[in-house]
């Protein structure tokens, strides 16, 4: 069954969705949660240690098989039995293998299997009679190699570090090595079998049925040892290929004899399963299937982390624009161009009644030049407004400065509660600190923006688009041209006269005349339209203008923490969907 499962993959296929997987996967350290570090540092040692080499050259006979259990459990007395020579230190204490230590037939370290070997592993091999420096510390990955003519051909056995040391190294050498086995041989006492740490190490490392091998030590009774070994596979989730017990023996714990081991179950002896040619090619078919379930199901994982790591900044910089966006609307409603509502008003009118605006145009141009001395006049009669004058443009400044002083208030305790990479953080914090307080009593430079050209064209289709949905034709757009031709057609001379001796204030006394005199009275008539005209557009200025001052807000003051914050996100969403979609190839 397994071999027709594999018959049926294409190896080509296979490879590509493994190397884009692993292309995808970013350093383990980038990963805000600790859980997620380590298991996608295991499906990237998987990867790159076991099946894109494995799939990368042609079938080897080689048989991998790692030896692993808990301290002082009898790992390396169980390797130098299965070798036939003492090559890893074993002593009572126990703990002393800090590095994995492999041996094989002499062949082995030659052609192509020698290729196969160090596209694997960063091998170190031991020259005959020399001691592997094994107690000493390494980096994952290294393998010592033994070359004894006293190993079954075919065959690879490793000796690995305590997965329960004190070391925390110690594990992760194991763990970088023990996703590249073909079989694990797991060593159980009576006093580890049930051990939770121990259960959950194992469950780890045979995953979705790699074929895995129970040696019980120091069994004392075997039916005993049979109850344990039954309760430690149903912890694990599915059974051992085969289960051994290994006796009290005196003469091992002396360094007299080598361990030995029977077979329960009817099950070939442990040396003839592991050294024979036979059932190599079963257990490395099974091993392959059950190394891609693993990475299906760790991609899948590292996937949910991915996105789960999106989150936080992809929250982070939807509420920073969003606060933007707030600040810069609040700003644009200190300087709404009513003027752009008036002249859309008129203009509407003038498309709307040839009649009229012939009646309006001739007046229409010389109000237009009465206002611009109008204006001079009254200048002559008031004093010249004083530098720092709380103009418009001022207020929508200040208003601006204002709300960024808010925002960084508001996002203290967001730059506190950050838990991912540092170089988000220094820029959060620098964001959201001194520095852009500091810059704040700098002048905005926002001058372009107050007369956007852009905005106002907007604003005034959009006016005329609602003046027009607003006259419907009725009486009451006819009493609209009338009063507005009578507007333009009142004496100017009249109401120069007024403006002058009242300074402006006799808006209700005359009828004004003029682009600006006009405007207060044309307001009124506006007014005529709805109640919500001025409404409507006063909100689509907030809405158009507010976003143009918010992209330069965004711009002069938060372009590095975005442009990080857009980075993280999009990198980790990328990741996400780059690991589901090898692994939907694998499937």
């Amino acid at each position: 069954m397994v071999r027709g499962l594999l018959v049926m993959r294409d190896p080509y296929t296979l490879r590509t969705c493994l190397a884009s997987a692993l292309d995808a996967l970013p350093a383990p350290e980038r990963f805000p949660d600790a859980s997620d570090a380590e298991l996608a540092r295991r499906l990237a040692e998987r990867l790159r240690r076991d099946l894109l080499p494995r799939l990368g050259s042609a079938d080897s006979p080689l048989l991998l098989v790692a030896i692993a259990g808990p301290n002082n459990v009898g790992k390396s007395t169980l390797f130098n039995s299965l070798v036939g020579a003492a090559l890893s230190p074993a002593r009572p204490e126990g703990g002393l293998t800090k590095q994995c230590l492999a041996a094989a037939h002499s062949e082995t370290w030659t052609g192509p299997l020698k290729d196969f070997l160090t596209r694997r592993y960063d091998i170190v091999p031991v020259a005959s009679g020399d001691a592997a420096p094994v107690d000493q510390a390494g980096p994952p990955g290294r393998l010592y190699l033994t070359l004894s003519d006293a190993v079954p051909r075919g065959l690879l056995v490793m000796d690995t570090p305590d997965f329960d040391s004190v070391y925390r190294d110690n594990r992760e050498r194991a763990e970088a090595l023990l996703v590249t086995v073909d079989v694990l041989a797991f060593v159980v006492s009576r006093q580890t079998y049930q051990n939770a740490a121990l259960v959950d190490f194992l469950r780890a490392a045979v995953g979705h049925g790699r074929p895995y091998l129970l040696v019980y030590n120091e069994a004392t009774r075997e039916e005993v040892a049979r109850g344990h070994l039954d309760k430690l596979a149903e912890d694990v989730g599915h059974p051992a290929l085969a289960r051994y017990l290994a006796p009290h023996q005196p003469d091992v714990e002396a360094g007299l004899k080598p361990l030995a081991t029977e077979p329960l179950d009817g099950k070939p002896a442990l040396g003839a399963l592991l050294g024979q040619a036979e059932h190599a090619r079963e257990l490395k078919a099974r091993a392959l299937e059950a190394s891609l379930a693993d990475a299906r199901a760790e991609m899948e994982a590292v996937s949910r982390a991915a996105s789960e790591a999106a989150r936080e900044p992809d929250r982070l910089r939807k509420r920073l624009r969003h606060e933007l966006d707030v600040v810069g609307a609040h700003a644009a409603l200190k300087a709404v161009p009513a003027d752009v509502l008036i002249d859309a008003f008129r203009d509407e009118l003038d498309a709307r009644s040839q009649f009229h605006k012939w009646v309006r145009l001739p007046f229409r141009g010389l109000a237009t030049a009465l206002t611009f001395v109008t204006r001079k006049v009254r200048e002559s009669f008031t004093a010249p407004e004083a530098p720092g004058a709380d103009t418009p443009t001022h207020a929508v400044d200040e208003t601006l400065k204002d709300g960024v002083r808010r925002l960084v208030d508001a996002f203290a305790p967001e730059v506190a509660a950050w838990r991912a990479d540092a170089q988000t953080r220094t820029k959060l914090e620098e964001a959201f600190g001194p520095v852009t307080l500091a810059k704040l009593e700098e002048p905005l430079g926002f001058e372009p923006l107050h007369a956007h050209a852009a905005d106002r064209a907007t604003l005034y289709a959009y006016c005329r688009e609602l003046v027009s949905a607003e006259l419907q034709g009725d009486m009451r757009e006819e009493i609209l041209q009338t009063l507005t031709t009578l507007v333009y057609s009142v004496p100017s001379g009249a109401a120069a006269a007024v403006t002058v001796a009242t300074g402006g204030m006799g808006h209700d006394a005359v009828v004004w005349a003029g682009t600006l005199l006009s405007t207060p009275l044309m307001e009124r008539f506006v007014d005529l339209l709805g109640a919500q005209v001025r409404a409507r557009v006063t909100k689509k200025w907030a809405d158009a203008h507010g976003a143009t001052l918010s992209r330069a807000l965004e711009a002069r003051y938060f372009s590095d923490i975005l442009k990080q914050l857009d980075g993280l996100a999009s990198d980790w969403n990328q990741t996400a969907a780059r690991l589901d979609e090898a692994r939907a190839g694998l499937s």
